[in-house]
């Protein structure tokens, strides 16, 4: 009994035994990066949603309170602003594990001539 494993080499060991049954060495892969339609989608699901929950909110607290038409409209300005924080916080996730590339050529602008 004095020769047992403690639980910390038992799970490393089994890490390493599922890694080589998957092949894998163990390394953590990035996934590929969204195409540029996933995104869109994503923000305007992003945006959709909390404007629809806002709405509903509101229309509810004017049934509860019959306030009509005051809860949908403070509703609906709060989901809007909802939405925008979502889509912005969606934005900066995106930029932060797809970083631009430094080297890449620059667009000329309309301008410049």
């Amino acid at each position: 009994m004095a020769d047992r494993k403690p639980p910390e080499d038992a799970l490393s060991n089994l890490r390493r035994r599922v890694d080589a049954a998957r092949g894998t060495d163990g390394s953590q892969n990035a996934p590929p990066p969204q195409s540029p339609a996933s995104l869109a989608l994503r923000y305007g699901g992003e945006f959709g949603a909390a404007v629809i929950v806002g709405a509903l909110l509101g229309y509810g607290a004017d049934y509860l309170l019959h306030s009509q038409p005051w809860g949908i409209v403070i509703g609906m300005g709060l989901g809007f602003a909802a939405g925008v924080v979502n889509v912005v916080r969606v934005a900066q996730s995106y930029s932060r594990s797809n970083p631009v590339d430094p080297n890449a050529p620059s667009i000329p602008d309309d301008e410049e001539d």
